[in-house]
């Protein structure tokens, strides 16, 4: 994290979300769809975070941002996705899973100890998403 950065920061992190809800947005006529994802952060348990996941190549650098609100235990983020990849995960979400689903953000190094400090004094904080993966219960 750019801004967050200290003491017990992780190398490569990782963030477990449990998604609560999913919805499919059209911005307007003829506009691609986007697919936004409410869900918990596991490492941050009084943070609630909402994804929104759009169909664009990202060729070089990170594929989306997570933003730390600095008023509310709220992060947001924009996440571009290769169409086959958006499909894939549009596909799974129009089923009902047995136990709740969780994706996995793949980020730059972060520390929650510095998110939560600077939330809590008014800084917003920004961690890179580089990668991410899914688990999605069948049985």
């Amino acid at each position: 994290m750019r801004d967050a950065l200290g003491p017990g920061s992780k190398v490569g992190g990782q963030m477990q979300l449990t998604i609560l809800s999913a919805e499919i947005l059209k911005s307007q006529l003829g506009a691609k769809l986007d697919i936004s994802i409410s869900c918990n952060i596991s490492e941050l348990p009084n943070y609630h975070c909402n994804l929104i996941f759009t169909q664009r190549n990202q060729e070089l650098g990170p594929i989306g941002f997570l933003k730390f609100d600095s008023k509310r235990p709220l992060a947001s983020a924009v996440i571009s996705l290769k169409e086959e990849d958006f499909t894939d995960i549009s596909k799974l979400l129009k089923t009902s899973p047995p136990r709740s689903a969780s994706i996995f953000l793949y980020t730059e190094i972060y520390n929650e100890d510095a998110i939560i400090s600077r939330s809590m004094s008014g800084e917003t904080s920004t961690v890179d998403i580089n990668d991410l993966s899914w688990r999605y219960p069948l049985i």
